[in-house]
Parts: structure tokens; C-alpha cells; sequence
């Protein structure tokens, strides 16, 4: 994908629990996030808010109710970031030792200096800072949290010095994942590689060192995709679904991929939106059937692309559907992030880059 279209502003979301105890209060927070997830939002809210009318310090139900802001404020709710900002500190404040809090606290931070970045603003540096002090904070709490550590290396080897970039630090944080996990230590070697690095061979190389694992034969797809390779993106998307069905939103990304194009040419509407219309409405038929929230943001591509096309009537009844399984689905371009829709009772281990639309 041409560098123009690299730094696409996605509001997506990197919620999950570490553990539930299986108190009444913890299974009302479970019943909240199976309403969300149903999507029932404004009766989740209304219960997360009951829940914490009666207990003011319910860390796992200021958890929750961050991560319902954080949906709507992708989905048009009428919420801001620094309203997400308060819950999930409410959340470390009564238990700063859920390692699950803290990062999601370094993410929400991390979404905070992004948004900056792309309004101009001057507080851009100060929330860098807040992000990567949070970031080790969850590498002090879990040496071994692989995500937190590939952030790092993202802020420090991506950003200009004037922003908080370090490339000494990114190094630091790469060699470290390097000997900790292939698929990480790669990730962050891809980072901070050298400009002009053949980034399609470096990672052909480590799907066939791999045995072609699904998340290298991702990465590889990608790598196609940014050099727009269509035909061998979807063909290591489609080896990678075929080893791991989960992988399926890989689909998505071809979509995305059309529509961006179409967004930079407008010329190329007839060619590439029946494109990203195919692998839409091929993400709805996959099995297992798509979650609530991800069918209905696909629904709502599937809108755009059939509006651009002239087609305002099928448009019309595609997106009253999608609004009527969820009518907060997220409006924005990016992906929503899986970790929101993670069960509650699992850690996140989900990652999107801030700096790439894939």
C-alpha cells in the first residue's frame, strides 16, 4: 500500500479480563460484556453503572465500562477518550496488580498520544511519555508480556526523536523479544529494519523456518499487501485461514485494502469496489459465523461500497440491518481490535499496529 494511505486513523479497541472469581458481582460484569457483545449496549451500560451505584470501587466494572466507551466512541456513541481515561484508572486504582488493567491503561494512553498526532495538537510528546512509562510498567508487573514490549519498539524506532522516538531503546527492546519469542522478536526486527529492506523476503523466510504458522504466513500476506501484491496477500491469507479459521479477518483487510484505493482514485470505483464487496460478503459467510459486532462493521462497509457503486436502496436496507444487531458497530475504517471482544475471563494477547492500516 502506497506510504499515503499508511497512517490510517483506527479507533479500535484492546480490552480483556485477566480472571472472574465467580462472585454475583463478577457474574453481573460478565452479563454486562454478553449484552455488548449481543449487541444490547445501552442495557450492558445500564447494568455496569447499577453495579458500580453499588460498589463504587468494582475494578472489573470500571474495566468494562471503559471498554463500552471505548465501542462507542467507534461507533458514534457521543463518548471521548478521556472519558475511557477515567474508568480504566478507576480500574488500576482498586487493583493495581491486574497486569490486564495496566495494559490496557498503556493502550488507551497510547490511542490518546495518537489521536494528538493526528490533530496537531502540542500534547503529543507528554502522552508518549505517559504511554511507554505505562507500557513498562506492564513489562515490571510481566516480564514476559511480549505485546507490551512490541510497543515500545513501535514508539521508539517508528516516532521522530521530537516525539519520543529512540532508536537505541527500540534496539534494546527488540533483541529482548528476539530472544524470547520467533514470532515477536521478528515483528520487532521488522520494525526497526533498515529503509529499503525487502520486508516480503524477510518474512517468506521465516514462514518456511516456521512450518508456515499461521502468524507468520499473516505477516507475509501483509507484506504483499503493503507492496500491492494482491494476488500472493490473498493467497497467504488464505493458507493462513485455512490453519487457523480465526484468521478469517484477514478477509477484511482485502476489503479495506480496495476501498483505500478507491478513497485515493476515485476513477477506480467500478473495478475495485466489486473487489472489496467479494471478500465482504465473504467474511459474512465464513464459519464460524462472525461475532455481532465485526458482522455488523463488515455490514457497514458493505454499505459504503454499495453506495460509492450507486446502489443507495441496497445500501439503505444493509445498514438498517447491521443497525438492528448493533447500532453502535464501529463506524471508522480500521478493524475493530479482537481484544475487545475477548471473553472476560481470558488475558489480552491480541496486538494492532497504530502505524500500519493492516
Amino acid at each position: 500500500m502506497k506510504k499515503q494511505i499508511m497512517l490510517i486513523l483506527v479507533f479500535a479497541g484492546i480490552l480483556g479480563f485477566s480472571s472472574f472469581a465467580g462472585s454475583a458481582s463478577d457474574q453481573e460484569v460478565l452479563k454486562a460484556f454478553e449484552l455488548r457483545m449481543s449487541g444490547k449496549v445501552d442495557e450492558a451500560k445500564l447494568l455496569l453503572e447499577s453495579i458500580l451505584k453499588k460498589d463504587s470501587t468494582n475494578a472489573k466494572a470500571h474495566f468494562e465500562m471503559a471498554r463500552l466507551k471505548h465501542y462507542l466512541l467507534t461507533g458514534g456513541g457521543g463518548t471521548k477518550i478521556d472519558e475511557i481515561l477515567v474508568s480504566v484508572n478507576k480500574a488500576t486504582t482498586y487493583d493495581p496488580k491486574n497486569v490486564t488493567y495496566a495494559y490496557y491503561k498503556a493502550i488507551v494512553h497510547f490511542l490518546n498520544a495518537f489521536m494528538a498526532m493526528q490533530t496537531g495538537t502540542t500534547e503529543v510528546k507528554k502522552n508518549i511519555e505517559l504511554t511507554c512509562s505505562q507500557f513498562k510498567k506492564v513489562l515490571t508487573m510481566k516480564p514476559d508480556y511480549n505485546e507490551a514490549a512490541l510497543y515500545l519498539v513501535e514508539i521508539y524506532g517508528m516516532l521522530p526523536k521530537d516525539m519520543g522516538g529512540d532508536s537505541v531503546k527500540a534496539k534494546e527492546y527488540a533483541d529482548g523479544l528476539e530472544s524470547k519469542s520467533k514470532y515477536f522478536g521478528s515483528r520487532a526486527k521488522a520494525v526497526i529494519a533498515a529503509k529499503g529492506t525487502d520486508l516480503v523476503k524477510f518474512w517468506l523466510d521465516r514462514v518456511d523456518q516456521e512450518k508456515r504458522n499461521a502468524d507468520f504466513l499473516v505477516e507475509a500476506g501483509k507484506a504483499y499487501l503493503n507492496n500491492d501484491d494482491l494476488v500472493n496477500a490473498e493467497k497467504y491469507f488464505q493458507e493462513a485461514i485455512k490453519s487457523d479459521p480465526a484468521k478469517n479477518i484477514q478477509l477484511l483487510d482485502l476489503a479495506r485494502y480496495h476501498m483505500m484505493v478507491v478513497m485515493q482514485n476515485k476513477d477506480l470505483a467500478n473495478t475495485n469496489l466489486p473487489l472489496s464487496k467479494s471478500f465482504l460478503e465473504r467474511y459474512l459467510k465464513t464459519v464460524p459465523e462472525p461475532i455481532i459486532p465485526l458482522k455488523a462493521y463488515a455490514m457497514g462497509l458493505l454499505t459504503r461500497t454499495e453506495m460509492f457503486l450507486g446502489n443507495k436502496a441496497e445500501a439503505d436496507k444493509i445498514m438498517e440491518e447491521a443497525k438492528s444487531l448493533d447500532k453502535y458497530f464501529s463506524r471508522a475504517m480500521g478493524i475493530p481490535n479482537l481484544l475487545l471482544f475477548d471473553s472476560p475471563e481470558l488475558q489480552m494477547h491480541h496486538y494492532f499496529s497504530f502505524f500500519s492500516p493492516f
